[in-house]
């Protein structure tokens, strides 16, 4: 079929004469020589625009477009056979490209990235196929491709979440009997639906005995079962070591299993892939005491300068007048306790000014910084004569390492447990290891309301604003707690969510047990209301009933003497004692919390809200006391059955009062 140029266009149009082929279409330049385009470089059917008297051929191709007028004597045969023409040639792509989608669908939750990623390959087939009038005869397959491209492209986020949910639901039934076997009991609904949602970002919010490790290894084992990673693929990691050798010991269980290791573990290993041997730890960052006498010896190192003599003791407020009455006062209670905040800060101040956040410290705290930076510098030039590093080195390093690309990840799933104690940098080389690649996926199981080591560098926010740092992703929540029943869940939650910051939950009890959650109890102190508490609890509990007492501070806990003799005297008991914060993650029948006093050494404890320490840590919000609150909660919630609360005479706790009214 050939189309010569009408005479009136011979010096004009830019071809004497257009063919059209079952291959392409052959244009005749002003040289007689023919070009072909075939029809895979057309991006669309050509066009033809009528005018008065001839018609304009618009033809879109991979390297422009051009139009070329011809005379047609029957313009929709013409357009027939072109669109047919065109078709023939891409029908196919598109077909394998729809069904191609499709399965993957079907294999595949439709995350974020993945939505993306689709979206962004089914662009050019929309500009192909969806943007003008299909005429001629197609196929009944191409007809549901077409209309499964439009639907698709045309899906809105809430058709998104019903397709989701349609995917967990087949996946759920598909896979029952592995969720129904993979840990000692069933698993939940929702501890289910967490390991089959797949987002590349995902954050599953636990409560107080909600399961949270079971999901963890349940996860692991299901991206393994499914094949979605392979175990040599997926990274654990745990808060602390013993968090860390839970999850190895539960993990291990399995015939294969993910490598499980804490932060600072995974630093050690990046530092030795790249350096080709581990890195030396000082036995500063090992030993809080030789850390602290360093310090101490540091300041009295750089008091021999006189300006520096001058700027300390202005911070420290000592009148020290020489070297001797400095020793003195650092040896002394008050400079034991500044020697500790100055030990504590030169971690916080190396974190604060890798992650460029000292500014709001700077103005505030000038004289404070003016004594500890040189002190740093003393620090640092220290681990470099002993070529060692210290903690958070180890993760400065790694960071650097990952960033650089000197290490590239071998795993492309990370599952990270007690997310709610995340640091800064931490988080950052969290963040590091997953943007090296768009397959990269984060799973963190969490809890902000037991969000309580602030005081060590935990920053809640990374949980509560999960996906301002992260990037796009999905968040769910455990609804069932396994530990205490409906009355205790209720007086714990209530006392928790005061704070509005704190995220709401609705978690249920899996017991329903008719029993008072709190009991209160008033001696003439708290070691004869301890002894009326075990005293009844001796009578009326089974042989072997645990009891775990609590106190905020270790010094107001039975010393091991007073504990083992509490324990003959009440031997139908298991005794424990812990403070608040030992307590986290342990469990016991009853709990028996001490020193519920208001003020110094009580409860809430009193912040140092004009410190540099604190200045250092990372924002607490404006609610009050809002970790104690979380620190509190964790104390409530150790006991499967009841709380006893030691109530003072006088001036009792705040807290106490609160749970009271």
């Amino acid at each position: 079929m050939l189309f010569i140029t009408p005479l009136i266009f011979k010096y004009t149009a830019p071809y004497l004469s257009i063919g059209i082929h079952d291959d392409g279409i052959v244009l005749h330049n002003r040289h007689g020589k023919p070009e072909l385009l075939l029809w895979k470089q057309i991006n669309q059917p050509p066009k033809l625009d009528r005018k008065v008297v001839f018609s304009y051929l618009t033809i879109s191709h991979t390297h422009g477009q051009l139009s070329q007028p011809i005379k047609v004597e029957n313009k929709l045969e013409f357009t027939l056979r072109l669109q047919k023409l065109w078709v023939l040639h891409h029908q196919k792509a598109l077909m394998e490209r729809i069904l191609k989608l499709e399965r993957l669908l079907k294999e595949r939750y439709l995350s974020h990235g993945l939505m993306s990623m689709l979206m962004s390959a089914l662009i050019p087939y929309c500009d192909k196929w969806l943007s003008w009038d299909i005429r001629c005869e197609i196929s009944t397959e191409l007809v549901q491709a077409i209309a499964t491209l439009k639907e698709f492209t045309q899906w809105s986020s809430s058709d998104i979440a019903e397709f989701q949910e349609s995917y967990v639901s087949y996946k759920l039934r598909e896979h029952e009997a592995f969720f129904d076997t993979v840990e000692k009991l069933p698993l939940t609904a929702a501890q289910r639906r967490a390991c089959v949602i797949q987002d590349e970002r995902q954050l599953l919010l636990a409560g107080a005995g909600t399961g949270k490790t079971s999901v963890m290894i349940a996860k692991a084992q299901y991206l393994a079962h499914t094949r979605q990673a392979y175990a040599k693929h997926i990274l654990m990691l745990a808060y602390g070591n013993e968090a860390a050798r839970e999850m190895v010991q539960r993990a291990s269980q399995y015939p294969t299993f993910p490598k499980c290791m804490t932060f600072h573990k995974l630093g050690l290993k990046i530092i030795e892939s790249v350096e080709g041997k581990a890195p030396k730890i000082s036995t500063l960052a090992q030993n809080e005491v030789e850390k602290r006498t360093f310090v101490k010896e540091t300041i009295l190192l750089l008091c021999q300068e006189e300006q520096y003599q001058l700027s300390f003791t202005r911070y420290a407020e000592c009148s020290g007048k020489d070297l001797q009455s400095i020793r003195q006062y650092l040896e002394g209670s008050k400079g034991g306790r500044l020697l500790k905040t100055i030990t504590g800060a030169l971690a916080h101040l190396k974190c604060a000014r890798a992650m460029n956040s000292l500014s709001r410290v700077e103005t505030h705290f000038s004289d404070a910084l003016l004594c500890i930076r040189p002190i740093l510098a003393e620090y640092s030039l220290y681990l470099s004569n002993e070529k060692a590093i210290d903690f958070e080195d180890m993760v400065l390093k790694s960071i650097k390492y990952v960033q650089e690309k000197r290490f590239i990840s071998p795993w492309t799933h990370f599952l990270v447990d007690e997310f709610q104690d995340i640091s800064p940098i931490r988080a950052k080389l969290l963040k590091a290891l997953i943007t090296q690649s768009e397959r990269h996926h984060l799973f963190c199981v969490g809890d902000d309301w037991q969000s309580i080591y602030r005081f060590s560098g935990a920053d809640i926010s990374y949980t509560t604003d999960f996906t301002n740092f992260f990037g796009k992703g999905t968040v769910t929540q455990l609804d069932t707690t396994f530990r205490y029943h409906q009355a205790l869940l209720d007086v714990s939650s209530r006392f928790i969510c005061a704070n509005p910051s704190q995220i709401m939950k609705r978690i249920s009890a899996h017991s329903t047990d008719d029993i008072a959650p709190l009991v209160y109890v008033e001696g003439s102190d708290d070691q004869q209301s301890l002894l009326i508490a075990l005293s009844q609890l001796n009578a009326r509990a089974g042989k072997g009933c645990s009891v775990l007492i609590l106190a905020r501070y270790h010094k107001l806990l039975p010393d091991k003497s007073h504990l083992s003799m509490l324990q003959q005297q009440f031997e139908r008991l298991e005794l424990g004692t812990m403070t608040f914060h030992g307590s986290k993650g342990k469990e016991a029948d009853y709990s028996i919390l001490l020193g519920l006093h208001a003020g110094a050494g009580g409860v809430p404890a009193q912040e140092g809200e004009g410190t540099l320490l604190n200045a250092l840590l990372p924002e607490q919000g404006h609610f009050p006391h809002a970790e104690e609150r979380r620190l509190f909660y964790v104390a409530l919630t150790r006991a499967k059955r009841q709380v006893y609360l030691i109530k003072p005479k006088a001036n009792p706790s705040e807290f106490l009062l609160e749970l009271d009214n």
